[in-house]
């Protein structure tokens, strides 16, 4: 017959076991739910395009909108094929007019102005942005321009 004997160190060995295990859970839950937390405080960056690369963003995408933040005037004297204006005076109070859902291609005469809005947009939350470099004045694709009628 064979008599199991328990010492007393390995008692605590087994004690000590068992307490590392329970902080150690105790710390991968906390931590856990922490980092999930962390996920809704992401910030939103846009991006550049080239207008090549413009381009094959319209033609590939169907929920692209082009946005031009000119001013009226210019807008009338021509603009990018399917193109909406919203002057850049007018963005950070009309905004919420535009879906987070879209993907926007934002331009002006030079590229400037495109870069302020889509900053002031992917920082309001909207996650697909897109600036055209150099914007209307580089723009080597079909334009819109108004039909004047001579009577």
């Amino acid at each position: 017959m064979h008599i199991f004997v328990v010492k007393r160190r390995n008692i605590y060995i087994v004690l000590a076991l068992v307490i590392i295990l329970i902080v150690g859970l105790v710390f991968w839950v906390f931590t856990r739910d922490k980092a999930v937390s962390n996920y809704s405080t992401i910030k939103y960056t846009y991006g550049n395009l080239l207008p090549e690369e413009a381009r094959d963003l319209i033609d590939s995408n169907a929920n692209v909108i082009v946005l031009d933040v000119r001013n009226e005037k210019e807008f009338n004297k021509g603009h990018l094929e399917n193109a909406f204006l919203l002057p850049l005076k007018e963005l950070s109070t009309r905004r919420e007019e535009l879906s987070q859902e879209n993907v926007y291609l934002v331009y002006c005469d030079n590229g400037k102005d495109s870069q302020r809005a889509s900053k002031l947009l992917s920082e309001s939350g909207y996650p697909r942005v897109y600036s055209l470099v150099g914007g209307y004045n580089k723009w080597p694709y079909e334009i819109t321009k108004p039909v004047l009628y001579n009577d």
